[in-house]
């Protein structure tokens, strides 16, 4: 199956955001969607294993980093990367973020072209420069 990325989300207004700024990158990565964590086993075994998964807001899945703690020590996802898209960039909160499992944590930036410079780096280095 072809790589893609995953992202949780619980604001369908940030999806359309990525995607807007996705499409004004030359990002090759397709991205699929779900707003709701209890779908992500029946997701992935139709479509596959993500090569990463992006939690927007973990603190919005849950209780604080329940989901990040929960994928982690599933077996199906342990070993994916897990990157949090936060709001909250207080450094208490992105420390329990990297407890709880994060592989990398990125503040939403403010502006649609801040998202898109921001996406495009991120993919950039995700998969061009890092060993994943």
């Amino acid at each position: 199956m072809h790589t893609y990325v995953l992202m949780l989300h619980t604001d369908p207004d940030d999806q359309l955001i990525t995607e807007t700024a996705l499409a004004d990158t030359n990002t090759m990565i397709p991205v699929k969607y779900i707003q709701d964590p209890l779908e992500l086993d029946s997701r992935t075994m139709e479509w596959g294993r993500p090569a990463l998964i992006l939690l927007n807001d973990a603190g919005a899945f849950y209780h604080g980093t329940e989901l990040l703690k929960q994928l982690k020590s599933n077996p199906r996802y342990a070993d994916i990367p897990l990157v949090v898209l936060g709001e909250i960039s207080s450094p208490d909160y992105v420390r329990e973020c990297y407890r709880a499992g994060a592989n990398s944590f990125i503040t939403k930036p403010s502006t649609i072209l801040a998202t898109r410079k921001k996406i495009e780096t991120f993919f950039r280095y995700w998969f061009e420069v890092a060993e994943v």
